[in-house]
Formats: structure tokens, C-alpha cells, sequence
């Protein structure tokens, strides 16, 4: 089956496109995931607090959503391409200062700089995405292109599983040098459809003139309300636990990065097999009883966690492994089953306004993570490490609760 549908369906350029962004989503996949598995534990090794790090998870997080409306706002105005391209410069700066990372003085640049190029490139993605989609088949073009990010990030986990790196600042130079090819794809193959670019034109010259923003349009329809709360409390519910994952596992059990690295793989290997059959559900059943399908496996996932915990603190620790791989699984199921429509609504919240609308409801989901980082941490350090985790588990509950009541396609 063609997944990018023929030449009836999606134009040429559109289809360079897709085909673009599944090798840059291969690119990313493998460079950025040995370096995001150590990203917390090197922040932890400077540190020396669970809670700190929790901390700078929360500056990251603020800063990767913060700018979103503004950015989305610019996409929808002037050449997507071009904004997009403002994340280089971002990127190169920001990995330069985590690089030489030595102390506070360079990591709080670094993390400023690397997570602001987060926030443009996220929004020049996913626009691109859905401007080269049918309608009809987003669900699936979504989870190809996540397909792709999980292909990478196996390959990426098994370079940090071959413990062939003596010093972690390795996977960021591997990054730096790797996302590079990728941002030569933006550059050179990627383009705006001119169908697209001269719908946007007309788009944004028809909206110019409306007395209501974007704001207000959003809050004043009940089933966009409905959309935003659910999604902003599924971000905070989820990341009160996973928000500084990496650092409680190295903290709390001692894990080496390669075995970090093994239980992840099975998070992206998960995630990989069930991503485009995860879009093929949302657009089969509709993104309403896909999201429940996604809920009820985090929900199976926060349970295996919190067994996890128990039967490692009883002595069992020749379970701790085993299970934390088990729950990276249904992780996988819980994602694949979640992202395809969660993309397909949030991209296409407003139809005239898209990028912008996206970059809002990013922002306001940056709001349901903001304080997470900080909470986890405390809750880790101060508390005891499990109970993150049945906050996530219990939040999960109304979650589903709030999907069958308040949620409809």
C-alpha cells in the first residue's frame, strides 16, 4: 500500500515532502536518542539533586512551549520554511553551551538556547506534516512519521547498549554532527507547496480584519475548552511521574546508561511496531475511542511501575529489569495509540490559522507541564520516589472519566 497516497491525492511537492520529512524524522530519531538518555543524568551529575534537576526539566519545559503562539503566529504569516529555519542557529548554540558544560554559568544558556530551538522546529514540523497530508489519511501520515523517529531511536539506543563511549559528551557531539544532515534536507529539498503558500495568503489576508483573536475563538467554543483541558491535564498527570524519569531511575536504582539504554529500546521498539497501525485506529474508530485505548494502557503502565517499586524494595531485584522493560512496552502501546490523534486534533484546531493555533494550544499544554519537573523532583527527594507514580495512576482514572463525558470527535 502506497501511504503517501498517488498523484491524484497529494501533489508532487507535497509528496517530496513527506518523503523529506520521514528521512529527517529517521535523522532525528537516532542522533537525539543517546544523547536525551543521558540528558537528566548529566544534569543530575551536576546537580547532585534529584529536585534541582527537577527544576531545570521545568525551565526546559516552560521554554519548549512558551514561544509557541508567537512562533505559530509567524508561521501562518510569512514562509513556514523560513521560520523554521530560525532553529538552527538556536540549536548549534545551545548544544555548544551544554557541550562545555562545566557548571551553572554554561548550563542555564544551554538549556535556554536548546529547548527555544525545540519550540520553533516542533511547530515547522508537524505544520508541514499536516499541510502535505489528505485529510483522510492523517492518522496514518502521523504515525509513519513517529514510525520513523522509533526506527532511529533503536538504532540509537543500541549505539549507547555497545558501550563503546567513555565520556556521554560524545552523544552530544553525535548529535550535533548528525542533525546537521537533517537540517540540509530542510534546506534543500524541503519546500512550501505554492497551492498551500497561496491558501495561507488568502487565509491570512481574510483574518486580518476579525476583531477576535485566536485566544478568545479557542476558549469560546465549548469542544475546543474541552480539547485544551483534556490535553493540558494529560500533560501534567503524565509528567508528574515521567517528567524527570531518567534522573529517578539513576537515583532511585542505580541504573547504568547502558542499561537505561535496554529498557528504552523497548519503548521504541513498541512504539515503532504499533505507531502506523496506531494511526490506522484513529482513523478507523475515530481519535475519541483511540485516546481511551491510549489511557487505559498508561494507565497499565503506571501499575507495572508502582509493582515495580514494591517488589524491588521487598528484594526482588532480579525483577527490576524486567519489568521496567515490560512497562516501556505498554509505554510504546500507550504512545502509538496517542500521538496520531492527538496531532490530528491539535493540528487541526483552526482550520484558517493552523500554525498559530497549534503554537496556543502547545503553550497552554507547556502550562499542565510547567510545574511537573519541580513536583516530581520534590515528591522523589523529599517524599519517597514511588509517589509521583500513583499520582499518574489515579490522575489517569479521571482522565478516562473526562474523555467518556466531555470528549467527542
Amino acid at each position: 500500500m502506497n501511504l503517501l497516497g498517488n498523484s491524484e491525492e497529494i501533489d508532487k511537492v507535497q509528496k517530496k515532502n513527506l518523503w523529506a520529512l520521514f528521512f529527517m524524522s529517521l535523522i532525528y530519531g537516532f542522533a537525539s536518542k543517546p544523547f536525551f538518555i543521558v540528558y537528566q543524568p548529566f544534569l543530575l551529575e551536576i546537580t547532585d539533586s534529584v529536585f534541582i534537576t527537577g527544576i531545570f526539566v521545568t525551565l526546559g519545559g516552560i521554554l519548549l512551549f512558551l514561544p509557541k503562539p508567537w512562533v505559530g503566529r509567524l508561521s501562518d504569516r510569512f514562509n513556514r520554511k523560513k521560520v523554521w529555519l530560525l532553529e538552527l542557529p538556536f540549536f548549534y548554540i545551545g548544544m555548544t553551551f551544554l557541550l562545555f558544560t562545566e557548571n551553572l554559568i554554561f548550563l542555564v544558556p544551554g538549556i535556554i538556547f536548546f529547548h527555544l530551538s525545540g519550540a520553533i522546529g516542533e511547530i515547522g514540523y508537524f505544520m508541514f506534516i499536516s499541510a502535505s497530508s489528505d485529510k483522510t489519511k492523517k492518522g496514518i501520515l502521523f504515525g509513519l512519521m513517529f514510525f520513523g523517529i522509533f526506527i532511529g531511536n533503536i538504532c540509537g539506543e543500541f549505539f549507547v547498549m555497545l558501550d563503546v563511549v567513555d565520556d556521554i559528551r560524545i552523544y552530544f557531539i553525535l548529535y550535533i554532527i548528525l542533525d546537521t544532515f537533517s537540517y540540509l534536507i530542510l534546506i534543500f529539498v524541503i519546500s512550501d507547496p505554492r497551492s498551500i503558500r497561496a491558501k495561507d495568503f488568502a487565509i491570512t489576508t481574510g483574518i486580518t480584519n476579525k476583531k477576535q483573536t485566536m485566544w478568545k475563538d479557542i476558549f469560546k467554543s465549548p469542544k475546543k475548552r474541552a480539547v485544551l483541558i483534556f490535553f493540558v491535564l494529560d500533560t501534567f498527570i503524565y509528567s508528574i511521574s515521567l517528567s524527570i524519569l531518567g534522573a529517578g531511575l539513576r537515583a532511585q536504582y542505580g541504573l547504568t546508561y547502558e542499561e537505561m539504554a535496554f529498557i528504552a529500546i523497548w519503548l521504541s521498539i513498541s512504539t515503532m511496531i504499533f505507531q502506523i497501525p496506531g494511526g490506522h485506529l484513529a482513523d478507523k474508530i475515530g481519535k475519541k475511542r483511540s485516546l481511551i485505548v491510549s489511557e487505559l494502557f498508561g494507565l497499565s503502565v503506571f501499575f507495572i511501575f508502582i509493582l515495580t517499586f514494591i517488589l524491588w524494595s521487598l528484594g526482588f531485584q532480579i525483577f527490576l529489569i524486567p519489568l521496567l522493560s515490560v512497562a516501556n512496552i505498554l509505554w510504546g502501546l500507550n504512545k502509538a495509540t496517542f500521538i496520531p490523534s492527538a496531532q490530528i486534533i491539535l493540528t487541526d484546531l483552526d482550520e484558517t490559522r493552523k500554525a498559530e493555533s497549534y503554537g496556543i494550544s502547545s503553550f497552554l499544554l507547556g502550562i499542565g507541564l510547567m510545574p511537573t519537573g519541580i513536583i516530581g523532583g520534590f515528591l522523589t527527594e523529599k517524599v519517597s520516589y514511588i509517589t509521583p507514580f500513583i499520582l499518574s495512576f489515579i490522575g489517569i482514572i479521571f482522565l478516562i472519566w473526562f474523555l467518556s463525558k466531555n470528549f467527542h470527535d
